[in-house]
Parts: C-alpha cells; sequence; structure tokens
C-alpha cells in the first residue's frame, strides 16, 4: 500500500429490496458507469480472481483498512444478500472498485474524498464514523445521500460519491458470474421477449417521482 494511503488512515422496510431494485435495472446500471469501459471492469474482476487464486485473498492496492472496509460495508447495504443470492460485497464489488481506483487517479480521488465525507457527515449527525453507527443511523444517511431530490450545500458531495458509488458497486456485482445469473442472461440465445420484473419497475418508478 502506498504511503499516501497510509497517510490517509488515521430503512424503513420498502416494498421491494435493494436487490430488486437494481435486478430490475440491472442492465442499465452496468451501461451507466460511464468513467470505466467493460474491458477494464472485466481486466479488473479476472485480476481480482487471479489473485484470490494464487494467494487465498485479495489485498487492497489503493484503499486503506479502513477505507476498504467502509466500501464492503457500502457494497453489502447497496446490494444486500437475500434468497436471491449473495451481496455485492460477497462477491467482492468493493475490491474491483478497489483495483479500479488504484489505476485511474481521478476516479480514486473521488472516492477517497467522499469516503472521508461520509465519515464527517456521520461524525456531525451521529458522534461516530460511518462504520462505528448503528445499522439505522448507516442507512439514514444513504437514505438522505441517495436522491437529487435533497440536494443542499451541505449533501451535495454525499449525493454525487453516493451516486458514482452505487453505479460501480452494481458493476462490480452484475458484471460477475453471479450477477449475470440474477439477470436472467441467456447467452447466445435468441429471445422474443425481456421483462423487467413488474415489482422493480414500479418501484423504480416511483423513486423517480421522488428525484
Amino acid at each position: 500500500m502506498s504511503n499516501e494511503a497510509n497517510e490517509r488512515q488515521g430503512v424503513a422496510e420498502e416494498s421491494v429490496s435493494r436487490r430488486g431494485f437494481f435486478h430490475g435495472l440491472g442492465v442499465a446500471a452496468v451501461a451507466g458507469a460511464g468513467a470505466v469501459s467493460l474491458e477494464a471492469q472485466e481486466h479488473a474482476h479476472h485480476a481480482v480472481s487471479e489473485e484470490k487464486k494464487a494467494t487465498g485473498a485479495y489485498a487492497a492496492k489503493f484503499f486503506t483498512p479502513h477505507e476498504m472496509a467502509t466500501m464492503k460495508r457500502l457494497a453489502e447495504l447497496t446490494i444486500p444478500a437475500d434468497e436471491g443470492g449473495p451481496s455485492a460485497a460477497d462477491v467482492g464489488a468493493h475490491e474491483f472498485i478497489d483495483l479500479i481506483c488504484s489505476k485511474a487517479e481521478e476516479i480514486g480521488n473521488d472516492y477517497t474524498g467522499g469516503l472521508l465525507w461520509l465519515d464527517g457527515a456521520m461524525l456531525s449527525r451521529y458522534g461516530k464514523k460511518f462504520l462505528e453507527a448503528a445499522a439505522g443511523e448507516q442507512t439514514a444517511m444513504l437514505d438522505l445521500i441517495a436522491f437529487r431530490k435533497n440536494d443542499s450545500a451541505e449533501l451535495r458531495p454525499g449525493i454525487e460519491f453516493f451516486t458514482q458509488a452505487r453505479r460501480m458497486i452494481a458493476d462490480g456485482y452484475y458484471t460477475t458470474r453471479q450477477g449475470v445469473k440474477d439477470l436472467g442472461f441467456l447467452g447466445n440465445k435468441a429471445t422474443m421477449k425481456w421483462d423487467v420484473p413488474a415489482a422493480s419497475l414500479t418501484y423504480a418508478l416511483e423513486r423517480e417521482k421522488q428525484r
């Protein structure tokens, strides 16, 4: 880990789960990353997988241990484990993001600043950093910064950060074998119909009205 990284260390239930929301919009989420090409995503997944095979675990290349743990928790909350499968953290979305940040300075700086803002905002509201806060406090903060309707000078940095983080967490999940399975990808097989789950679509549309 770099010296710079070492220096930086120092909900109410809804009718459709977060997993259901991303399942319904999975293809759009993967396509919407913008800053990271599909080729780069595939390379990141391959590199992480190969390192795990060789050493038994992935070692962070960019994030400090605290930042890595925070990103893992964000991945767990964005796409949680349920009867449909593992969480985004379980398939290594936070590791995927760490590797990309280590290769793309601009993206890495966005995450460094965003995670610093998140801890600062949590300290101001709850007297604890994000990881130390209760689950309800964590989700309350994420609910505030999940929607642009809450835009303010205070929350804007968090909204911008969490928008990017959610997209890359979704990328990290839906470009894995498990994520492709969740989307019902049929491979090179013709299909006459592609159905978005009705509940997920309704949820997405209702959320869009709130933005």
